[in-house]
């Protein structure tokens, strides 16, 4: 249960929250202050509502209440359960998501599950933060044609440097130039598409300049109706919890050699999104020697990480899950007629 004191916030508006953003630039920070401070629930990304949604056909008619709570059963051992029931004591209750949903579609059952969260912690909203729904946002509209959307933009460099660190992502400047650029420019041309009021950007750096200013901004994008209360009890604590510092770290940990490539691939969107460059502006142009350098230490990046390995057996257990899935299915119903033809014992 949420405990968070002070002023509640009085929410005018009920629809999920997407936050978007190439991952390191904030994300994680943003939505933990709407979760303390905007009564927006998040837990750990979910990072399951793409992949289910590509293998519904194997479920079939969700009007049926097996094959809905065959689904809810599936979706209810995904990682994101274990880890939200060690974070946030949350235990999913699948029978209690099947009785709720009025919407007998996948995307009533997502919201049944995110709402029956949500309440456990005592909020009235709920929100989600997984990079990867980035590439899908066509999709999440379209599951979730109420929803707001949230983007948290970084200076690319710094996310560039903070994500070589980790076991997943880009390795070099030039992967990583080229995705943050992709990803920036996919959630700007979805922001331009969807429905006024639907769509806010954030900068990263303005967050931690000004968390209170930027906050006030969120809020009143979200419909909070109390928000000038509602931030003047919090702007104590949201001047406390941000890092001021945490930003231009890609000056002294990115090589001059790196800044270059960066900026020779999304220098445009660096200097559309405000951050000014280091080399003068050029033309983005590779030599074959200079294209097989940076694939050679991209690779080696990766293998040398501990993490990156880690990270892909996950993936690995995945795949194999969602090719059981059929055989599961068919076993199911084997054992279903096989009940029927029993029939009752006299």
């Amino acid at each position: 249960m949420n405990a968070r004191p002070g002023i509640c916030p009085v929410h005018t508006r009920f629809s999920p929250v997407f936050v978007l953003g190439h991952s390191r630039s904030g994300t994680s920070l943003v939505c933990r202050l709407l979760l303390d401070h905007l009564g927006v629930n998040f837990g750990t990304e979910s990072q399951f509502i793409v992949r289910y949604h590509r293998k519904l056909a194997q479920y079939g008619n969700l009007g049926d209440d097996r094959r809905l709570r065959w689904l809810l059963h599936d979706v209810g051992h995904e990682r994101f359960f274990a880890r939200t029931r060690q974070n946030f004591g949350f235990v999913f209750d699948p029978e209690r998501a099947a009785r709720s949903i009025r919407d007998r579609t996948f995307s009533g059952v997502l919201r049944a599950i995110f709402d029956q969260f949500a309440a456990s912690q005592g909020h009235v909203r709920w929100g989600d933060k997984t990079p990867e729904y980035c590439r899908h946002l066509p999709l999440i509209h379209e599951l979730f044609p109420d929803a707001q959307f949230l983007h948290v933009i970084r200076d690319g460099r710094d996310v560039a440097q903070s994500i070589f660190q980790t076991g997943f992502g880009s390795k070099n400047a030039y992967e990583a130039a080229r995705d943050w650029k992709r990803t920036v420019s996919d959630i700007r041309t979805f922001g331009a598409q969807v429905a006024p009021g639907s769509f806010l950007e954030i900068r990263y750096e303005d967050l931690l300049r000004n968390p209170v200013g930027t906050m006030d901004r969120v809020a009143d994008g979200l419909g909070i109706e109390n928000r000038a209360a509602v931030i003047a009890d919090v702007a104590p604590r949201l001047r406390g919890f941000v890092r001021a510092d945490n930003t231009r770290k890609w000056k002294h940990q990115l090589t001059g050699r790196e800044i270059e490539c960066f900026e020779a691939f999304a220098g445009d969107e660096l200097r559309t999104s405000g951050y000014p460059l280091e080399f003068r502006p050029r033309t983005a142009s590779r030599s074959a020697v200079e294209s097989c350098y940076w694939q050679a230490q991209g690779v080696w990046r990766r293998v040398a990480n501990p993490s990156y390995w880690a990270d892909n057996l996950y993936k690995v257990r995945l795949r194999v899950q969602d090719a059981l899935l059929p055989l599961r299915g068919a076993l199911r119903q084997r054992d279903r007629a096989v009940s029927v033809a029993d029939g009752p014992q006299h």
